[in-house]
C-alpha cells in the first residue's frame, strides 16, 4: 500500500482543493472506451436522421413553433442573444483552460470533435438541401433559410460535449445547461430553426461520442490523498492506503490500514466518475443485467442499498463484511467504508471442501430467511472465516425477492459447489442439506444465463455439462427433468408453409406484371444513396425496440443483449424455416434456459403479440379520427390468399372436431390447455407495473415508427417525400391486413400493399415498387445474415 503523510491529510493541503477543480482528473489517467458513448452516437444519428427527413418542407407543427417565435417582442432578443452567446463563451473558456493547464489530450479530442461536426454537418446539409454550399457564407448564416443542421449551434456543442466527460460532475452540469439554453436561445432569436438547432446538437453529440470511442475518456475517480482525507473527515485516521488489487465497474475499491492497523474496505462512488452517472449505470443494468447487477439508480441510491441489506443480513447471523460507515463526503463523493471479513474461497489456501459445500447451503438459506437474495453465489464472493462461511458484497442483492431470485441463488450454489467438488460429491451435499422440493425447485434456473459471469466461464473451462448435472438433481429430487423445447428442422406444417411461400411469389409476380421495369431502374440509378444507407441503418432498429417490448412481457428479468440477438436470430429461422412453429419453438426454449416453464413463455410471446396489436389498433384508430387518411385495401389482387386463410380456418375446425371426438386426443388436450393456463398466470405477475408497461407498449410502439421511418427514408431517396403519419398509416395498414394471411414473412402481400398504399400517397407505381424493394431487402431479407450469427452465439452460449 502507498503510504500517506499524516501532516498532509491533517492539514488537508490536497491537490487543487485551494480552488474549484475544472477538469475530474489527473492529465496521465487511464481512458477507457464505453458502450455509453455508442449508444448515444446511435441515437444521436436516429435523432438526426429523423429530423432531417422532416426538414424540408417543414412540418406544420415546425411552422407552428417559429410563428409562436415571431410573436415575442422584439426586446427580448437581447435575452436570447446572451444565452446564446453565453454557450459560445462556456466553449472558448474549455478550450482556453485546456491550453492552460496543459491538457493537450483533452485539447486534441475537442480540435477532432469540431472536425468531425463541421464535416457531418455538411454532409448532412448536403442531403438534406441537395446541393453544397457556396463558399464559407454557410458557417454564418442564420434564419429560417440557414444551413440545416445549425453550425452556430454545433460548433461550440461540440467542445462542450468533447471535453465533458472530462471534468468535474459540476462543470459537465453547469455546460449542460448552457448548452440547452443556447439552443433555445437560438429558436426563440430566429438564428436557426428548431430541427436545425436540435440537429447542430445531435451532429455535434455523434461528433463528439466517436472521438471518445477513439481514444476513450478518463474514469474521474478520486485520487487516493482525496480518499484518504475524506476517511480523515469521517473520524477514521488511517496509516496506509492503496488501490485494490480488484476492481468493480461503477465504483472504485481502495484497501486502507486505519491507525490501530485494521483492514479497512472503501467503496468509492465518486462524483466525477463517467461510470456512476446515471446513464451508465442503467445501461449496463439493462443491456447485461447480469447476476448481481446493481438494483438501484444513482450514488447514494447504491451505498444506502448495499449498506443496508449488508447490516441486515449480518442482523440475520450472515457472516459478510461489518459496516464501519455510510456518508456523502465535502466533495459530493459517496463512501461505504466496510471492515472485512474472511477470505474469498477462490484465494483460500483450502478452497473447496464437502464441509465448505454444506456451509455453501447455510449461508444461502441463512440471507434468504432474512428476506434477501444475493444474485452472486461464487467462490468469489463466497468467503470463509475458521469453521464459518459467508456471503459478501450485496451491492446487487435483492430485499424481498421473488421466488425466481432465490431459486437463482440456489442455481449458484449448486454450480459453485460442483466445480469445486464434481457433480457427483456435490449433489450428495445438496441432497444432505437442501431439501427435495428445493432441489426441485431450482430445477428450471440451472441455465448458463442464470449464472454469475465468473461461473459461466468456469463452466465452459471445466467442461461441466449443465443439461446432465439438471439430469442427475432431477433424480436425486426424484422428480422428472423439466424438458427444454425441442427445435425440429422440419415438420408438415413446415411443408405446408414452403407451398404458401410460392402461393405468395405468384402474387408478387402478378403485382410487378404491370410495372414499367425500365422506369423501376431509371429511379433506382437516380437515389440519393446517403438516404438509402440512413434507411438501411434504420430499418435495423426495429429490432431492438422489439427486444425491449418483449423485456417489458418478460416476468423474469432478462439481458437485453440476448434478447435482441434473439430478436435478430428469429429473422434468420423466419427465412429459412418459414414457419410459426420454429419461431414459437427457439422463443420458449430461450425463456426456457432463463427459468421460464413452457406455458409462460408461450404466454410472454403472446403478451408481446397482443400489446403489438393494440399498438396498431390504436395508431390505426387515431389517424383515422384525427387526420383525413381513409383506409382503403386493395383485397382483389390477394385473391389467392384469401383462399389459402379460407382453407386453413376449415383445416383448423377438422382439427378442433376430431380433438373433441377422440377421447384419447381429448383427455390430452385438456390436461396440457390446463398446464400451459396455469404457467401462463403466473407469467402475467406483476404486469400492472408502469415499468414492465412502460417497455411493453413503448417497444412495439417504437418498432412501428422506425418501419415507418425506414420505408420513409428509401422513399425519400428516390425523390418522393411522405409524411411520417402517412408512412405508419400505410405501414401498419398492411401490417394488420398480413397478420390475417398465413403466408410467412407476408412475402408478397406486404409488397404489393406497400407499394399501393405509397401510390395512394403520390408516388409513381414505379418508384413505390423501387423503394418497397428496397424497404424489404433491409428489413427482412437481409437481418437474417447476421441473425445466422447471432443465432450461433446464443446457441454457443446455452441461451438456446
Amino acid at each position: 500500500m502507498a503510504s500517506v503523510t499524516p501532516d498532509r491529510i491533517l492539514a488537508g493541503r490536497l491537490p487543487g482543493r485551494r480552488w474549484p477543480r475544472l477538469f475530474a482528473a489527473a492529465a496521465d489517467e487511464p481512458r477507457a472506451r464505453r458502450a455509453t458513448d455508442l449508444i448515444v452516437a446511435v441515437a444521436a444519428l436516429l435523432g438526426l436522421g429523423l429530423l432531417a427527413a422532416s426538414a424540408e418542407p417543414q412540418a406544420a407543427i415546425e411552422r407552428a413553433v417559429i410563428s409562436f417565435v415571431r410573436s415575442f417582442p422584439e426586446a427580448a432578443d437581447g435575452v436570447w442573444r446572451i444565452l446564446v452567446d453565453l454557450l459560445v463563451l462556456a466553449a472558448l473558456v474549455v478550450v482556453a483552460a485546456t491550453v492552460v493547464r496543459r491538457r493537450w489530450a483533452v485539447l486534441r479530442d475537442v480540435v477532432l470533435a469540431l472536425v468531425v461536426t463541421l464535416v457531418g454537418a455538411l454532409l448532412v446539409g448536403r442531403v438534406v438541401r441537395g446541393n453544397w454550399p457556396a463558399g464559407w457564407d454557410w458557417l454564418r448564416d442564420t434564419g429560417p433559410g440557414a444551413w440545416f443542421p445549425s453550425v452556430r449551434v454545433a460548433l461550440p456543442a461540440a467542445v462542450v460535449l468533447a471535453a465533458g466527460p472530462q471534468l468535474t460532475r459540476p462543470a459537465r452540469r453547469l455546460l449542460r445547461w448552457l448548452l440547452a439554453l443556447g439552443v433555445g436561445g437560438a429558436i426563440l432569436l430566429g438564428a436557426a430553426t428548431p430541427t436545425a438547432a436540435i440537429g447542430g446538437w445531435l451532429v455535434a453529440s455523434v461528433g463528439a461520442s466517436l472521438v471518445h470511442l477513439v481514444f476513450g475518456s478518463c474514469s474521474g475517480r478520486p485520487s487516493l490523498d482525496e480518499v484518504a482525507f475524506a476517511l480523515e473527515g469521517l473520524g477514521l485516521p488511517i496509516g496506509s492506503i492503496g488501490v485494490a488489487a480488484r476492481q468493480t465497474a461503477g465504483t472504485f475499491l481502495v484497501e486502507a490500514l486505519d491507525a490501530n492497523g485494521a483492514p479497512l474496505l472503501v467503496r468509492v462512488y465518486g462524483r466525477d466518475a463517467y461510470d456512476t452517472q446515471l446513464l451508465t449505470t442503467a445501461w449496463r443494468t439493462l443491456w447485461f443485467r447480469e447476476a448481481g447487477s446493481p438494483s438501484a439508480v444513482g450514488r447514494v441510491r447504491q451505498v444506502e442499498h448495499e449498506a443496508f441489506l449488508t447490516l441486515l443480513a449480518r442482523q440475520a447471523g450472515a457472516l459478510t463484511q461489518e459496516v464501519v460507515a455510510a456518508a456523502t463526503t465535502a466533495s459530493d463523493d459517496v463512501l461505504l467504508v466496510l471492515r472485512p471479513m474472511g477470505q474469498a474461497l477462490d484465494v483460500a489456501a483450502e478452497r473447496f471442501t464437502e464441509h465448505a459445500a454444506r456451509l455453501t447451503w447455510e449461508a444461502v438459506d441463512t440471507v434468504h430467511r432474512a428476506g434477501i437474495s444475493h444474485g452472486q453465489v461464487d467462490d468469489r464472493h463466497l468467503v470463509v472465516d475458521g469453521d464459518r462461511l459467508g456471503l459478501v458484497d450485496f451491492r446487487g442483492a435483492t430485499a424481498a425477492p421473488g421466488p425466481e431470485r432465490t431459486r437463482t441463488d440456489d442455481a449458484q450454489a449448486l454450480v459453485a459447489t460442483a466445480l469445486a467438488l464434481g457433480a457427483p460429491r456435490a449433489l450428495a451435499v445438496a441432497r444432505e442439506t437442501a431439501s427435495p422440493d428445493r432441489l426441485a425447485a431450482l430445477l428450471p434456473y440451472l441455465q448458463l444465463p442464470a449464472l454469475t459471469p465468473r461461473q459461466r466461464v468456469a463452466v465452459r473451462e471445466a467442461g461441466l455439462d449443465l443439461d446432465e448435472l439438471r439430469n442427475a438433481a432431477a433424480g436425486e429430487a426424484g422428480v422428472e427433468a423439466p424438458e427444454l423445447e425441442q427445435l425440429r428442422r422440419v415438420t408438415w406444417r413446415g411443408l405446408v408453409q414452403i407451398v404458401l411461400l410460392v402461393v405468395a411469389f405468384l402474387v408478387l409476380t402478378r403485382a410487378v406484371a404491370g410495372v414499367d421495369l425500365a422506369e423501376m431502374h431509371a429511379a433506382l440509378g437516380d437515389a440519393v444513396w446517403a438516404l438509402v444507407l440512413a434507411g438501411l441503418v434504420l430499418a435495423q432498429v426495429p429490432r431492438l425496440a422489439q427486444a425491449v417490448s418483449v423485456l417489458g412481457a418478460s416476468p423474469n428479468p432478462i439481458p437485453l443483449e440476448p434478447l435482441y440477438l434473439l430478436q435478430l436470430a428469429q429473422s434468420y429461422i423466419a427465412l429459412t424455416i418459414p414457419t410459426a412453429a420454429a419461431r414459437i419453438g427457439i422463443s420458449v426454449r430461450f425463456f426456457q434456459r432463463h427459468g421460464l416453464a413452457s406455458g409462460a413463455a408461450l404466454a410472454v410471446g403472446a403478451l408481446d403479440g397482443f400489446a403489438g396489436f393494440l399498438v396498431q389498433v390504436g395508431l390505426l384508430v387515431s389517424i383515422l379520427l384525427f387526420t383525413p387518411r381513409s383506409l382503403e385495401l386493395d383485397v382483389q389482387s390477394a385473391t389467392a390468399p384469401w383462399h389459402v386463410l379460407l382453407v386453413a380456418v376449415a383445416a383448423g375446425l377438422v382439427a378442433i372436431v376430431l380433438v373433441a371426438v377422440v377421447p384419447r386426443w381429448r383427455s390430452l388436450a385438456i390436461g396440457w390447455t390446463r398446464q400451459l393456463t396455469g404457467e401462463a398466470l403466473g407469467a402475467t405477475r406483476g404486469l400492472t407495473s408502469p415499468r414492465r408497461l412502460g417497455l411493453l407498449f413503448g417497444g412495439n410502439l417504437g418498432s412501428e415508427v422506425f418501419f415507418a421511418l425506414a420505408l420513409g427514408a428509401f422513399v425519400r431517396s428516390l425523390g418522393y417525400p411522405v409524411s411520417l403519419v402517412e408512412l405508419i398509416f400505410i405501414n401498419v395498414s398492411v401490417s394488420v391486413l398480413a397478420g390475417f394471411l398465413p403466408i410467412p414473412g407476408g412475402i408478397g402481400v406486404i409488397e404489393g400493399g406497400l407499394t399501393f398504399g405509397l401510390v395512394r400517397a403520390g408516388v409513381p407505381e414505379e418508384t413505390a415498387l423501387a423503394a418497397v424493394l428496397m424497404y424489404r431487402v433491409a428489413t427482412f431479407y437481409l437481418p437474417p445474415v447476421w441473425g445466422f450469427f447471432a443465432l450461433h452465439w446464443l446457441e454457443r452460449n446455452q441461451h438456446l
